[in-house]
């Protein structure tokens, strides 16, 4: 039940081959037309706190961990996984899973041999490391098996959370208290499409290959691909109409950023 090769093909990814991440466990990639459906059927806003789940940190849930007594800075991503895993329902993460039902894994401690030597060479006793498994299936994910999953779908989606540790349990509080504000005002706004923007945006360029009809067949990373591939075409024209000009000097910019072919990195990717 170890995990699969951790290495993540983008060339796959990106022709929407599912991702066999353990030996029972496959992660499929959604179309903007599945993504879609999902809205009609539980809500945009539903899909993304059920994406959160997996592509989230403790920092992202500080929040909800402080009200429960635990300190983010004092907890694994996986810990945290494994505090959420429970609220996700099968007909939510079809989507990404298939008729996997997550919410039957309960966390147990696993012994593992100890692999350290000891000074005398005597064995040593075994190690525990907590896992969620599924008994009637048989289905294990520890750890590299989590950090694979949620690495995977972050990629899928171009969503890297940040990351803020904090020192002092006043800072804590503050940190705690401008989290609780900002919780307050987001919920006084009227509820917007994270996805419409992006589909409008692109629909509206003359770059942009498909029609708003053949977007339903495309996969989730193949389009947020395209978002950024847009606007790196766009600031590359950008600069070259400015050095043919003679407004800007590009003594200081780096080659690479003419040429609107090259690599995309993800600007939050931590």
């Amino acid at each position: 039940m170890t995990a699969s090769n951790s290495k993540i093909s983008l060339l796959q990814l990106y022709f929407g081959d599912p991702y066999q991440v353990s030996d029972k466990i496959t992660i499929f990639q959604p179309t903007i037309g599945g993504i879609l459906e999902y809205d009609k059927q539980f809500g945009e806003s539903e899909f993304w706190s059920m994406l959160n789940v997996f592509i989230g940190n403790t920092t992202s849930y500080r929040l909800l961990l402080w009200d429960m007594g635990i300190d983010w800075n004092e907890i694994s991503d996986f810990q945290l996984f494994s505090l959420l895993i429970k609220t996700l329902k099968v007909e939510n993460t079809e989507i990404l899973f298939g008729d996997l039902d997550l919410s039957l894994f309960d966390a147990y401690m696993k012994q593992i041999p100890n692999e350290e030597e000891s000074e005398d060479k005597e064995e040593l006793e075994p190690k525990q490391e907590m896992i969620l498994w599924n008994p009637e299936l048989d289905i294990e994910i520890n750890e590299d098996i989590y950090n694979n999953i949620a690495l995977y779908i972050r990629t899928m989606f171009n969503i890297f959370p940040k990351i803020e540790k904090a020192k002092g349990k006043t800072t804590k509080k503050w940190i705690i208290e401008e989290d609780r504000m900002n919780l307050a005002n987001a919920k006084k706004e009227d509820t917007t499409s994270t996805f419409l923007p992006l589909i409008e945006s692109c629909c509206c360029h003359a770059g942009f290959k498909y029609k708003k009809n053949e977007l339903r067949e495309v996969g989730i990373y193949e389009f947020m691909r395209s978002v950024q591939r847009l606007q790196v075409y766009e600031s590359t024209t950008a600069l070259l109409k400015g050095m043919y000009s003679g407004f800007i000097d590009t003594k200081g910019i780096d080659k690479e950023e003419f040429d609107f072919m090259r690599d995309i990195k993800p600007a939050n990717k931590k």
